[in-house]
């Protein structure tokens, strides 16, 4: 019998979450597609682009409004399991409230599972398809490879900058410069930073190539007043909340081992775990209010409730990141202080039911 009312609890559960995260990434996805249709008509970012871009931004979107989704959903389905007396019926079989929150963890688990895969996985290629396709439509001078990779044509030189880390500093940047159809020169820089009055560049190796010769050459910094469009930089930065795990680990090694600021990398390390788990919090904070409003407060009630403590949850988790690297406090703190807060609001509201 627990098993079959766990399934039950279970499919409720899901229907709900899924037909509010469509519901609110619908209007997303709506609204997105209207703004971009400002930028139709530049370069070859027609209406087909726009539309594209969007559509491959879908998964970053379900990411990041799943907790939501699961909130207002599960209020939803438990809702309308107390208003037709099935949560008092399971409830007299034996089923206390302590079984609801183990059944609702189980699925929650589930839900948090799928959430991490499509965050790590999914999310992380298919946005940075839809930034590619995107500035390679607006950009007809830019061209981006799977990897990330950034090539730029500047007159009569083609730059390749392998890693963009902010709007600052680059990595892994090759020059290559040409006269008429013969290559003059390679530069490879390991690290570039730009400045007030141009780009400060560390560890040079520079190939000079003549009819008869190959020079090479190594600096341990040089200054350029010019090495890509500083307007590059605001499109491509790497943005971190759409980064798998995997990468924000290396890149937070690299920008330590260079001594630059890597507070943002490291918050949205913590948050690629911390996001999935919220699920949690957010199926054992439908519970308390489900039981306590059985004999009053019906679903407009629930779903008001619902989209409060969504968008609170949301607001919250947005300005304890912000204010996180801000101030310099631990990047895990930052990122779990928003779910302990609610995880410790539903555990209060619990033991009052």
């Amino acid at each position: 019998m627990i098993k079959i009312l766990d399934r039950y609890l279970w499919a409720h559960i899901l229907a709900g979450t899924l037909l509010v995260l469509l519901v609110l990434v619908s209007l997303d996805v709506f609204f997105t597609f209207m703004n971009e249709i400002g930028d139709v008509g530049r370069g070859r970012y027609g209406y087909l682009q726009a539309l594209s871009y969007v559509l491959l931004s879908l998964p970053q979107r379900l990411y990041e409004y799943a907790p939501t989704a699961t909130l207002v959903g599960s209020l939803l389905s438990l809702g309308s399991l107390a208003a037709h007396g099935e949560i008092t019926a399971m409830r007299a079989s034996s089923k206390p409230i302590s079984g609801f929150a183990a059944s609702l963890l189980k699925i929650g688990l589930v839900i948090a599972a799928l959430v991490f895969i499509l965050g790590e996985w999914v999310s992380p290629v298919a946005s940075q398809q839809a930034e590619i396709l995107r500035t390679e439509s607006l950009e007809e001078s830019l061209s981006l490879n799977h990897q990330g990779g950034l090539w730029l044509r500047d007159g009569k030189q083609f730059v390749h900058v392998g890693k963009v880390l902010d709007q600052t500093h680059l990595a892994d940047v090759r020059v290559f410069s040409f006269s008429g159809r013969h290559l003059q020169t390679i530069t490879h820089i390991e690290q570039a930073e730009r400045t007030a009055d141009g780009w400060q560049l560390k560890q040079l190796e520079n190939i000079t190539i003549r009819p008869k010769q190959i020079l090479k050459t190594i600096k341990k910094q040089e200054r350029w007043d010019r090495l890509v469009p500083t307007r590059m930089l605001d499109v491509l930065r790497v943005s971190p909340d759409k980064m798998p795990a995997r990468d924000l680990y290396q890149y937070v090694n690299y920008l330590e081992d260079n001594e630059l600021q890597s507070g943002q990398y490291r918050l949205a390390f913590w948050n690629r775990f911390i996001q999935p788990l919220s699920i949690l919090v957010m199926l054992l904070l439908a519970l308390p209010f489900v039981f306590g409003s059985q004999r009053g407060g019906g679903a407009g009630h629930r779903l008001f409730v619902g989209i409060l403590l969504g968008i609170g949850f949301f607001l919250l988790s947005r300005m304890s990141n912000q204010l996180g690297v801000v101030y310099g406090l631990p990047a895990l703190l930052s990122a779990l202080v928003t779910p302990l807060l609610f995880l410790a609001i539903a555990l209060f509201l619990l033991r009052r039911v």
